[in-house]
């Protein structure tokens, strides 16, 4: 006889923006392999767009006091609060995360769960240096040694621990791709900007990479939300109409990225919002170990850069030293232009 399945089971995705996206990938392949019965989907309101095809799921949105770009007011707080209870009447039969973190876990209990299940990371794995177990790890379903280092591959890990493991059309039989030797006519997206100062690649350098990629026939649209246009505008001035700018919510962001060929972007959400969507990507790291966070249809660049403190896990260390903020700076236009020549731009079938 096979494993019953959860009344209703809530999912605290409630990190950065980044993570979020990664994760609903996995939170879709768990709804399809019928893990539950009915879902909970605890998440932030900018992203709640990703799961509301999903079926027999519920969306319910806060800000949360996690993660680097918290937006954790009193108004917040009181608006936590109020789905906390809400969620709390439903009487979820278990809950899970994707983070492994003691303040997940502490949400789950907060929330009446009666069972929670979490990734867990080894002694030593990255990941491990980006949350706070101050008490040890709990006890997680599956643990992930530090011989995975890529997040991607741990969610699958944890996955396969939670359904048995799915079909998925994008392993089993990706579309075939080449590498150009022109860039000629590809639609190239750019995305200058992240939430931390430090993973911030050099205004010049994106306007020596635009100029080289316009001079090699690719169109190139630059992307921002909608504070970031006169920012953009600003960085993309010379080029006059030869560049298109966009900088609207992060859904209408998801749409304009499935029509693109490549988007190039930081240690940010935009790379995986296009692994998402069917694109491949070049990421441009900066201060956590490049194998990390790498999109699995992309290229990740970076270096230390000479820097003594790398990896810094985006608490640098090097402010007003001769190696501030090297790491991302170690990347150069031309290796960003030879990534893309050389990934095969041809967009592998998109998940949803």
């Amino acid at each position: 006889m096979g494993k019953s399945r959860e009344r209703m089971a809530c999912l605290i995705l409630g990190r950065n923006l980044g993570d979020i996206v990664v994760q609903s990938s996995f939170v879709k392949r768990l709804v399809v392999a019928s893990y539950a019965e009915r879902y909970l989907i605890w998440t932030r309101p900018q992203l709640a767009f990703l799961f509301k095809n999903m079926q027999d799921c519920t969306i319910v949105c806060s800000q949360f006091p996690v993660g680097t770009a918290k937006q954790f007011t009193i108004r917040e707080a009181l608006q936590f609060l109020k789905v906390l209870r809400a969620i709390r009447r439903q009487r979820p039969s278990v809950s899970l995360d994707f983070v492994g973190d003691l303040r997940e876990r502490w949400f789950a209990r907060i929330i009446g769960s009666p069972r929670h299940l979490h990734i867990g990371w080894s002694s030593g794995h990255p990941y491990s240096r980006l949350i706070r177990n101050p008490f040890g790890p709990g006890r997680p379903l599956v643990t992930i040694p530090t011989s995975v280092q890529n997040v991607y591959d741990a969610y699958e890990q944890f996955l396969d621990a939670l359904v048995p493991r799915q079909v998925d059309p994008r392993q089993v039989a990706p579309r075939s791709h080449s590498a150009s030797a022109s860039l000629r006519g590809l639609k190239i997206g750019i995305h200058p900007f992240a939430s931390q100062p430090s993973k911030l690649w050099p205004r010049e350098n994106w306007q020596q990479l635009t100029r080289e990629l316009l001079s090699q026939g690719a169109s190139v649209t630059a992307f921002g939300a909608p504070h970031e246009r006169p920012s953009l505008q600003s960085m993309f001035a010379t080029f006059g109409e030869a560049v298109s700018f966009f900088a609207s919510s992060l859904e209408t962001f998801a749409d304009e990225v499935s029509k693109l060929d490549v988007i190039v972007g930081l240690d940010s959400f935009s790379v995986h919002m296009a692994h998402r969507q069917g694109v491949r990507s070049v990421t441009i790291n900066a201060g956590t170990p490049a194998a990390l966070w790498a999109v699995p249809t992309g290229q990740t660049l970076g270096s230390s850069g000479g820097c003594a403190c790398f990896p810094c896990y985006n608490v640098p260390q090097c402010r007003q030293t001769p190696y501030e903020f090297a790491c991302v700076k170690s990347t150069s236009p031309k290796q960003v232009i030879d990534a893309i020549t050389n990934l095969g731009w041809r967009p592998v079938a998109p998940e949803a």
